[in-house]
């Protein structure tokens, strides 16, 4: 059992680490608040599940299957996250505060509802089943080993990339952005572009993340993409910290633990597995209140967070 644990924390906790680092670009240190950062892991999700997919055949109910390799999959994540970016970037960077959160999460809302009533896209509730992977059988590993290893090298290259992002110039007029706007407006910065380079590149990864987790469940369905993922996310980011690439990794890694301590635990009754649900749910909130309290991430980042 705790083997399956490690595994599927290290999997599924390096997958949402990313959105986490998205996220932290986007909002602690570009000043943007994103409540609809699922959206573009659905794009990557759907994009993949669509470029490697087969043919329709005269049963199915989608439109496009490329049958395309795995590799042309991610590529097509890549840019469908981008392009999905570049749609909803440019009306919405211009708004502020609640503005700009209330409006990312309505286009990820009508996303989400166009996956799951146009079965044209991806099958509609049915969703995409079967995805195809890559075939890691010359690895000699397990197949949840050898995607969490995978999982964790994206993760890994995706903070380096925002680390080295932050530590030059650009990195400090995002800070300057997030702290004070106009006066960075003053000095002759085009606030307006910066922000919506900051939304591009950081789209791109989450798309990746979308590809990957495809990889991994086999599956693609607007059930798996809900408004969940943006708060655990956005909780996630919380507990680590923000303005801190460490912090945030650190405190998705806790709150999936969580979730999936409670997953793999092997409940004897019905009634067990319903209890353990809100469970997970308490647990959550009462992690939430002591990091909020107590802030120990936050104090142990402090000096990178301050950088």
């Amino acid at each position: 059992m705790w083997t399956q644990l490690v595994t599927a924390v290290l999997l599924f906790g390096s997958v949402y680490a990313v959105l986490t680092l998205a996220l932290n670009l986007q909002y602690a240190r570009g000043g943007m608040i994103n409540f609809g950062i699922v959206a573009y892991f659905a794009a990557g999700a759907y994009a993949y599940a669509i470029v490697t997919q087969d043919p329709p055949t005269e049963t199915d109910q989608y439109m496009f299957g490329f049958a395309a390799p795995w590799w042309m999959g991610l590529i097509g994540a890549a840019a469908a996250s981008f392009t999905f970016a570049v749609i909803t970037g440019w009306p919405t960077l211009r708004l502020r505060g609640e503005y700009l959160a209330l409006t990312t999460f309505a286009f990820a809302e009508v996303l989400g509802s166009l996956l799951l009533n146009d079965s044209r896209i991806g099958n509609g509730n049915l969703g995409l089943s079967n995805i195809r992977r890559p075939d890691i059988s010359w690895t000699g590993l397990d197949d949840s080993i050898a995607y969490a290893l995978a999982a964790m090298l994206l993760m890994i290259v995706t903070m380096l990339l925002f680390r080295r992002i932050l530590a030059s110039p650009y990195g400090r007029v995002m800070d300057a952005i997030h702290d004070d706007e106009l006066a960075t407006q003053a000095i002759g910065k085009r606030v307006t572009r910066i922000r919506l380079e900051v939304f591009l590149i950081s789209a791109v990864p989450v798309g990746l993340a979308g590809a990957m987790y495809a990889m991994i469940t086999t599956l693609v369905a607007p059930s798996l993409y809900t408004a969940e993922v943006t708060f655990t996310v956005w909780i996630a980011l919380v507990i680590g910290g923000e303005r801190t690439i460490l912090g945030a990794i650190l405190g998705t890694m806790l709150l999936i633990l969580i979730q999936e301590g409670i997953r793999v635990y092997p409940f004897e009754t019905v009634r067990g597995a319903q209890m353990a649900s809100s469970a997970q749910e308490i647990l959550t909130g009462i992690l939430f209140i002591v990091i909020l309290r107590w802030q120990p991430f936050q104090r142990l980042f402090r000096k990178e967070r301050d950088a």
